[in-house]
């Protein structure tokens, strides 16, 4: 995704005031939405999949209990959810939404401070340098 980056922002500027380029405002903007929404859906993907691992366990696990009771109509589903546990925990383990979401957090936390630093005067070289500094970690510890 470095060459996405414009090159204003890739090479740098003698420009080093404290007031920040049209263009990489633009890009710092840009990349606080998306880690915005990737956090929130790392968020949900997190929660969602653990509240369903735990109801379609805990039916797999009384199967043999519900029989006769009021859940009884659940014991015909308990292949099917033995199969959905099997594939959501393949999936909890390959994505890692938990480290994600909090991975993303992070870096938007830091990319939000940094924005402020920004706007309190940090020279524009000393943000753009940062700014990709925080990219490219943002990049090894959140993307696959």
């Amino acid at each position: 995704m470095a060459e996405n980056v414009p090159e204003s922002i890739a090479t740098g500027s003698s420009e080093s005031t404290g007031q920040l380029t049209e263009v990489l405002a633009r890009e710092m903007d840009r990349e606080m939405r998306r880690w915005r929404v990737a956090t929130l859906n790392y968020g949900v993907t997190y929660y969602l999949s653990r509240i369903l691992l735990i109801a379609a366990t805990a039916v797999v696990a009384a199967d043999q209990n519900l029989n006769g009771g009021h859940g009884s109509w659940l014991t015909k589903w308990v292949p099917a959810l033995a199969l959905v546990v099997a594939i959501l925990t393949a999936i909890d383990t390959w994505l890692k939404p938990q480290q994600k979401w909090r991975g993303f957090m992070e870096s938007r936390d830091a990319l939000a401070d940094l924005r402020m630093q920004a706007e309190d005067g940090m020279a524009t070289d000393q943000v753009r340098t940062r700014f990709l500094k925080l990219r490219q970690q943002h990049r090894e510890r959140n993307i696959f």
